[in-house]
């Protein structure tokens, strides 16, 4: 009987530390971040920026995107990406349950969730609508690693979130990884990380 325990609880600690620390592009878990940009935390009635208004806004957002969670899970898992990010990159695009989904085309750069006042709102987003907004991401994920073959993981995580909003062309060299979706993006989804995602 105890050998089955220590099984089961072998079992718990291999499954706790894949689903910690998984994803193709990086580990969001050690990148540094300097957080949003002072008007980032502005439009949303912040008097302050950097890390801690990121997480605030991430706070602000975590009710609503709870209700997507497993759906982030399943997606992030078939593009090999982190729901952290996932999480990050929603809340940064549809800020507090204000899900405006463009399901066009993406080639300019533009996400698929966009800003309000362009498309019509939706109450849900759909998996395949998820999932359209996470293969963008590794699109440009993927366009960077063939462009700079020598950078590491934590870089192409960084160039991908640039270009995704940026355009294919926006990152040149590593001067371009501090865009301010990619530093909003991250700080958001370390506050995800740390809550579930």
């Amino acid at each position: 009987m105890s050998v089955l325990w220590l099984l089961l609880g072998l079992l718990a600690l291999i499954d706790s530390s894949e689903s910690g620390n998984w994803g193709c592009y990086g580990n969001i878990r050690t990148l540094d971040t300097p957080g949003a940009a002072c008007g980032v935390g502005r439009r949303r009635g912040l008097n302050y920026c950097g890390v801690r208004a990121s997480e605030r806004m991430a706070e602000i957002d975590l009710p609503y995107l709870l209700r997507y969670q497993p759906v982030m899970h399943t997606v992030g898992q078939k593009y090999c990406v982190d729901p952290a990010v996932i999480a990050g990159v929603m809340s940064r695009e549809s800020p507090s349950g204000s899900v405006l989904v463009n399901v066009g085309t993406v080639d300019n750069g533009i996400g698929v969730v966009q800003d309000p006042g362009h498309y019509v709102p939706t109450t849900w987003i759909s998996e395949s609508q998820l999932s359209r907004m996470t293969e963008v991401l590794t699109v440009r994920i993927k366009e960077i690693q063939r462009r700079f073959p020598t950078w590491t993981p934590d870089q192409y995580l960084r160039g991908g979130l640039c270009a995704y909003v940026g355009g294919p062309g926006y990152v040149r060299s590593t001067q371009d990884l501090s865009c301010d979706f990619c530093n909003d993006v991250l700080a958001r989804a370390k506050y995800f990380k740390r809550h579930g995602f």
